[in-house]
């Protein structure tokens, strides 16, 4: 394994662990519509763009793990979750991507909204699980689908939105600039200034 692997993946690492603090410190605090959103989910999506499916999955498995241990009550839910859906998300806004930039862009609406469903039934299902039985949602799903699930995946899509953004805009910052060729009298000089 060469020095730069390991400088990549101890800077996701720390960029994981960073924004779970801030999500767990700052976003505490900021909701909106009783939501917050997920950051280190929304930044696995959008490095799952950049991998390929096998390390877009063991990344999103170690994001969700930390996530559980360190925040969650059932360890390895989040575990599951973001191994699966940063699967999928590599699979589909990874192949848009390759094609065009910003096709990718285009997959983070239903990625989400299908994350937010499926996360919300999973975690009620264990929760009812736990205590027992009884009802599924104190208020109706439709309730729920509108209170919870719609201002938490439109909170995640704007948050990935802008790491999207940002990515597009490292990957052409980091883009080499084009050997250009002149004649300087002596012969020809390439500069790639």
């Amino acid at each position: 394994m060469n020095l730069r692997k390991i400088i990549k993946g101890v800077l996701i690492a720390l960029a994981v662990v960073s924004l779970g603090l801030i999500q767990a410190g700052f976003f505490d605090r900021l909701k909106i519509a009783q939501c917050k959103p997920e950051l280190v989910l929304c930044f696995m999506v959008v490095l799952s763009c950049r991998l390929n499916y096998l390390h877009a999955g063991i990344a999103g498995f170690a994001a969700g793990l930390y996530m559980d241990i360190v925040y969650g009550r059932y360890v390895g839910i989040y575990a599951f979750l973001y191994l699966t859906f940063c699967w999928i998300s590599s699979l589909t806004a990874g192949r848009l991507f390759e094609k065009n930039r910003f096709l990718g862009l285009a997959a983070l609406p239903p990625l989400f909204l299908a994350y937010e469903i499926i996360e919300s039934l999973m975690i009620r299902f264990i929760a009812v699980y736990i205590d027992g039985g009884g009802a599924l949602y104190n208020y109706g799903y439709a309730k729920h689908f509108v209170t919870r699930i719609l201002p938490g995946s439109a909170y995640n899509i704007v948050v990935a939105a802008v790491f999207y953004l940002i990515m597009l805009l490292v990957l052409r910052i980091r883009r080499p600039k084009p050997d250009i060729l002149y004649n300087s009298g002596r012969g020809n000089v390439i500069d790639n200034a």
